[in-house]
């Protein structure tokens, strides 16, 4: 069987189809902003410098992305991957490599809509009007209802003109797809190539080794007892609590909203006039002026200007030390007094708060002992079991020595190589390993790790199946001009990247 000399693009999250139509909008609607964003994530809410304020995450040629919207894309794709990984994220991917990951989805949206402004490709009113009047969430009976569209965005922060800017951006992105899917067909080499590789098929045998395979019924109450009253794993679960804060309860939060005036901590003339300046917004604060209308008339930060100042809520190491240590000083309802950061001088008012909830030091010793017992007998486990299969590389001895460990194989089902990976296991370099594997040497030579976890892969069958149904064909035809498609749409933005100026907020990525 031969392979093709490049990889195929990986397949796509959604299909899109050959030319753009309402029906299309409607899907790329529902799916893309109501299901995943229906939380109403904060909206771009104007242009800006290169200085970024409390409020935002980042900035694209101007453009801002908000603290709020960065924090919801973070929470959905936090959501998505531990559902898709079956709750073991936080084991799989570290917190930074998830933020991001949402802040890069959130400037390459930015990157795409503006260059298709540019390059005069546009929503038109009729296109944002009729998808959202499709949308099934603003009808009653079947009828669009103005007063409920309405009625749904305000209960979650958001105004008519803030959701159809989001809208047209979207619309936009479609647009430009779709023009590099309606110009994307796969010649009948790559077709022949493709389909050598989709005719073949694999079935595995595999165990992760993880800390999640020793249940709590394999690491008793005793057991952790025993172990911590050696210094050693003391400090080992003392270590392990302080870097799993969220496992052992969830830390306080504040809800404030601000009033920015901006200033250059490098130019003296600018901070004394800014000072000034906040000083005379404080004294009419303290006379009982609206905080939220004095903010949207003389806040500088246009990620939460236009919202009253509001920043929602965040933990303390997501601002900057000097503006967290006021807010989190600050009762709620309480107002500060002027608070220099390097971005310039804040009036902040606490207008929630959540405390911090924690376990009990016992039971927090029990939890993570038993975590760090776990990973312990993982590594154990891993070397026993890589030792053995580098000395015995028939299946028959694998399975009595998994079967005396008391561990079960599990099937992966039949998969086609030409995805490129392998159902139920996210390590990438598992499927190259796969591809090494005989009747003859069915077992992997070594272990296979990702992360926290190590796999062993045993081949069960390699199977090729003939297609001649004519609607699979055609089927197998559409995912590659749509694969083919994609590659070009990547490589488009990645070259209009590389012109834009693009500022993230280094503070609120998890160090």
């Amino acid at each position: 069987m031969s392979r093709p000399d490049q990889t195929y693009a990986a397949k796509l999250n959604q299909a899109f189809s050959e030319k753009f139509n309402l029906k299309t909008i409607i899907a790329l609607v529902i799916f893309g902003m109501i299901i995943l964003t229906f939380v109403f994530s904060g909206m771009v809410s104007g242009r800006g410098g290169n200085h970024l304020g409390a409020g935002v995450a980042a900035t694209v040629n101007g453009e801002i992305i908000s603290l709020k919207q960065f924090q919801d894309q973070e929470n959905r794709i936090s959501a998505y991957y531990s559902q898709m990984l079956g709750g073991q994220f936080e084991n799989l991917i570290q917190k930074k490599q998830l933020q991001t990951e949402a802040l890069n989805q959130l400037v390459d949206n930015s990157v795409a809509a503006q260059s298709a402004e540019n390059e005069k490709i546009f929503a038109t009113d009729s296109n944002v009007r009729g998808a959202i009047q499709e949308m099934p969430y603003f009808k009653k009976e079947g009828v669009f209802q103005s007063d409920l569209y309405k009625g749904i965005l305000a209960q979650n922060g958001m105004t008519p003109g803030d959701f159809e800017k989001s809208m047209r951006q979207q619309i936009s992105i479609q647009k430009v797809r779709d023009l590099f899917e309606a110009s994307s067909r796969v010649t009948n080499l790559e077709k022949n190539v493709d389909d050598d590789l989709k005719q073949s098929k694999l079935n595995l045998y595999y165990l992760k080794i993880s800390p999640e395979l020793f249940t709590a019924q394999m690491i008793s109450d005793g057991a952790v007892n025993a172990e911590l009253v050696k210094p050693d794993f003391k400090i080992k679960v003392t270590e392990y609590i302080k870097n799993h804060a969220s496992e052992f309860g969830s830390a306080e939060e504040v809800k404030a909203s601000h009033i920015l005036i901006k200033a250059d901590e490098k130019n003296a003339d600018q901070v004394k006039k800014a000072e000034a300046t906040a000083a005379d917004v404080l004294k009419q604060v303290q006379a009982g002026g609206d905080f939220a209308t004095l903010a949207k008339k003389y806040s500088d930060d246009p990620g939460s200007k236009e919202k009253g100042g509001d920043v929602g809520f965040f933990t303390k190491d997501r601002m900057v030390p000097e503006f967290s240590n006021a807010a989190f000083g600050l009762n709620k309802g309480q107002i500060s007094g002027l608070v220099k950061s390097s971005f310039g001088f804040h009036i902040i008012k606490v207008t929630d708060k959540k405390v911090a909830v924690t376990k009990n030091e016992k039971e927090a010793d029990l939890i993570a002992g038993r975590k760090v017992l776990a990973e312990q007998k993982t590594l154990e486990t891993a070397k026993q079991i890589e030792d053995h299969i580098a000395k015995n590389s028939d299946q028959k001895s694998a399975e009595e020595l998994l079967s005396k460990m008391n561990f079960k194989l599990k099937e992966t089902g039949l998969f086609e190589i030409s995805t490129e990976s392998i159902p139920a296991i996210s390590a990438p370099a598992a499927f190259k390993a796969a591809l090494e594997l005989t009747k003859e040497k069915p077992v992997a030579k070594s272990l296979v790790k990702d992360g926290a976890s190590q796999y062993l892969i045993i081949l069960k069958e390699m199977t090729k199946v003939s297609i001649t149904d004519a609607k699979t064909k055609e089927k197998r035809q559409e995912m590659m001009d749509k694969q083919k498609s994609f590659s070009q749409y990547q490589y488009w933005l990645d070259n209009h990247k590389k012109s834009f100026t693009i500022n993230r907020n280094p503070e609120i990525i998890a160090n």
